[in-house]
């Protein structure tokens, strides 16, 4: 596993697919370590829409309004704001001090829940009528 980059060849691009055509919204992800640190100690990473990589966890301690500023609805949005990302990553990959490991496990457990419950309504309305 290599260091974060601003490389779009890097980054996994995830179709949460809950949108009226299955397409969209996304997140962007990558798995690798804040380039110059020391530790190298792989995680995954999700990107906001400023530019900075998030570290996984942390994200799912946020206010949910905030959640949305790693979420882009088109794939056009993600392609722009790749283009625009050089240089080394800004990567955030401190935990909150205010939470504990298994404060931050629930929370990404319960986010994961009410996206599949999202995605899983969006389906069944869309499938045919018997």
């Amino acid at each position: 596993m290599s260091a974060l980059a601003n490389d779009y060849q890097s980054c996994e691009l995830i179709n949460l697919g809950y949108d009226a055509d299955g397409r969209g919204p996304y997140v962007i992800r990558q798995e690798g370590y804040p380039p110059n640190t020391m530790t190298f100690e792989v995680d995954r990473y999700y990107l906001r829409r400023d530019g900075t990589w998030l570290i996984n966890l942390a994200m799912f301690a946020l206010p949910e309004n905030e959640k949305e500023d790693f979420v882009y609805e088109s794939v056009e949005a993600v392609i722009t704001l790749l283009e625009g990302l050089t240089g080394d990553p800004t990567v955030d990959y401190h935990l909150p001090a205010d939470k504990t490991l298994a404060e931050l496990q629930v929370a990404a457990e319960s986010h994961f829940t009410g996206l599949w419950g999202r995605i899983h309504q969006r389906r069944e309305s869309d499938a045919p009528g018997l």
